[in-house]
């Protein structure tokens, strides 16, 4: 009977420790997520991915915490070369135009492949070259004031670089105006403040497509202007060198992040996921806007910065002046962290 009595009691000891056991196993604290600060750009679909990966938790997913530092124009870029953030999502030309300067940085995933742009202007301005192919329709540009969102920005480079092609000279034969976000270029052009503009989305949709008060003279996301606008590589996320060394984990987790970001726009049953995510990031946007903006430009994003497109850009600045010489692809491009290309072999 003592022989019982003992095993009972060993056997109901043996059951509370692995009850104990068990519910520390389950009730342990998960491991803590990598902070990070992002510098980027606020409301503009060339960081919808970002936008995306925040909001649906992919960032946290991928054992990433992302805290967004916004800024305009050149200043994403800058805060992020300053240090004052551990990576930055913005205009590939910015990396690039640093990175001929020997600043220290690397390309490690893709936003948007062409530019979100479209050269429009309002309504009322005369364009009587517009049935001209480009860049001779441009001419019409000529004494007007077209708007940008800010001095060094992908629209100022883009602006810049067609006017030349045209023939016009971006310093005599127009006025250039920093004008800010997309929500007040859209109302410095419907209030004629400006007379046109280098509008990055939502502005053209809205401004030409849902309000009605502009008209196109070159759109660029959608094949026109430029030819080294196609293929390109537009806006991505950037890291420095010695993050990759130290963090590079965490730089995986926002590449794999950033792909599946890509890979939900690019799928049309998820668009009622992507409209909270414009209600939460593209304030003030109007929900038919996005959604037309969406449905028509999507296949924009990707993951993949290729090789023929970086040098496009290193073509584009060079032939703007902003650059002396090509940035080659691997001193911009983080090659062990970049999403191959399709066919490509895998590192």
């Amino acid at each position: 009977m003592r022989g019982l009595t003992r095993r009972l009691t060993s056997l109901a000891a043996a059951c509370v420790m692995t009850t104990t056991m068990t519910t520390a196993l389950f009730t342990a604290p998960a491991l803590a997520l990598e902070q990070i600060k992002m510098s980027i750009f606020q409301s503009n679909f060339c960081c919808f991915p970002v936008y995306v990966a925040k909001h649906l938790k992919l960032f946290e997913k991928h054992g990433v915490d992302v805290e967004l530092v916004y800024g305009t124009g050149i200043q994403p870029a800058n805060i992020f070369v300053s240090g004052s953030a551990d990576s930055g999502a913005f205009a590939v030309e910015h990396g690039v135009t640093v990175s001929s300067k020997g600043q220290d940085l690397k390309l490690i995933v893709l936003e948007q492949k062409l530019p979100p742009l479209s050269l429009i202007v309002h309504n009322d301005v005369p364009t009587p070259n517009a049935d001209k192919p480009y860049p001779q329709n441009l001419i019409d540009l000529k004494g007007l004031k077209i708007g940008i969102s800010g001095r060094g920005a992908s629209t100022d480079t883009a602006t810049r670089f067609m006017l030349k092609q045209a023939g016009l000279d971006p310093d005599k034969d127009v006025t250039i105006m920093p004008v800010g976000d997309p929500g007040t270029m859209l109302a410095s052009l419907k209030n004629r403040v400006i007379d046109a503009a280098m509008a990055v989305e939502p502005t053209q949709t809205a401004a030409v497509q849902s309000l009605k008060f502009a008209k196109t003279m070159a759109d660029i996301e959608g094949g026109g202007g430029p030819s080294v606008f196609h293929p390109y590589a537009y806006n991505g996320v950037f890291v420095h060198s010695a993050f990759l060394k130290d963090h590079a984990d965490t730089a995986r987790g926002i590449v794999a992040a950033i792909v599946e970001a890509c890979a939900v726009i690019n799928d049309p049953a998820r668009m009622s996921d992507l409209m909270d995510v414009a209600a939460n990031y593209m304030k003030g946007s109007d929900p038919a806007v996005v959604k037309a903006y969406l449905e028509k430009y999507r296949s924009n994003y990707g993951a993949i910065a290729t090789r023929q497109g970086i040098d496009n850009v290193s073509a584009m600045l060079v032939a703007a002046k902003t650059i002396e010489k090509a940035v080659p692809y691997e001193q911009l491009v983080a090659t062990d962290f970049m999403p191959p290309e399709a066919g490509a072999p895998t590192r």
